[in-house]
């Protein structure tokens, strides 16, 4: 992200159930992202948070989920989220960490708005830094056009 270390730090969003997993995101968001402030969020919490977004919490949003067996899947919560998100006014954007899921939920996020999606058993350091930082220079440019 090209913004400098005096203006306002970027404002990511953890949601995930698993504390442990969250912590090892928040870590390494924290060592690969310096200029980063990083909340952690269960899904829970994430719900009620969507019901009061304004559009000036968060710029991007890291949300760890299940996506399921396809888009139809009844336990994909993931897409869920997704579609909630989609129906504000304003939207931050969503890189997903998919708990399960294939080729067709990927796809299927994708198009409800996510700017990623990344299987969780495959995320390593390297691949969150540069999802990340992808993720808020495309942040960036939506919000200066």
């Amino acid at each position: 992200m090209s913004k400098q270390p005096t203006d306002s730090p970027a404002r990511v969003l953890v949601v995930d159930d698993d504390v442990r997993y969250g912590e090892w995101l928040r870590h390494h968001l924290d060592v690969l992202c310096p200029h980063t402030s990083v909340s952690l969020l269960n899904r829970s919490e994430f719900e009620l948070w969507c019901t009061t977004f304004s559009g000036r919490e968060c710029d991007l949003v890291l949300l760890a989920a299940t996506f399921g067996s396809s888009p139809d899947d009844p336990q994909s919560q993931g897409l869920s989220l997704l579609r909630r998100l989609r129906a504000q006014p304003v939207t931050p954007g969503v890189i997903a960490l998919a708990e399960d899921g294939n080729e067709l939920t990927a796809v299927r996020a994708l198009h409800l708005g996510a700017l990623d999606y990344l299987p969780k058993r495959l995320l390593t350091p390297e691949r969150l830094n540069n999802a990340v930082r992808l993720g808020l220079r495309r942040v960036e440019r939506r919000v200066a056009r």
